[in-house]
């Protein structure tokens, strides 16, 4: 499960942040989880949960969002959201594509007060 090696990447870029507003209380920690990261967002989700329940900020909540994969072409410069792995433009046909988003995991934002 890489899941807890990946909570704690992102745990440390928390605590990074937070060490810059020490006098600020964590409410609320956003992730963002690509479907092609290869990361599972219940099993981050659990893990975060785990490490913040550890932290300085226990009451602070974990909300992961799957981000759905959108492709780009290259030929015509179409975006559109990947299906069912269909790689083909819908609007040229062509096959040259690349993900332009849901391929990352990243820390979106953090809430403080």
């Amino acid at each position: 499960m890489h899941e807890i090696a990946l909570a704690r990447a992102v745990w440390r870029q928390v605590a990074a942040e937070m060490e810059k507003h020490s006098d600020r209380r964590l409410t609320q920690v956003h992730v963002v989880v690509g479907e092609l990261s290869g990361a599972e967002p219940e099993s981050l989700e659990f893990a975060l949960g785990l490490l913040v329940a550890e932290s300085e900020w226990p009451h602070a909540a974990v909300h992961v969002r799957k981000e759905p994969v959108v492709l780009v072409c290259r030929t015509c410069g179409r975006e559109y959201p990947m299906q069912e792995m269909r790689l083909r433009c819908p609007a040229c046909g062509g096959a040259d594509v690349e993900p332009v988003r849901g391929t990352q995991l990243r820390l979106e934002s953090l809430e403080v007060e």
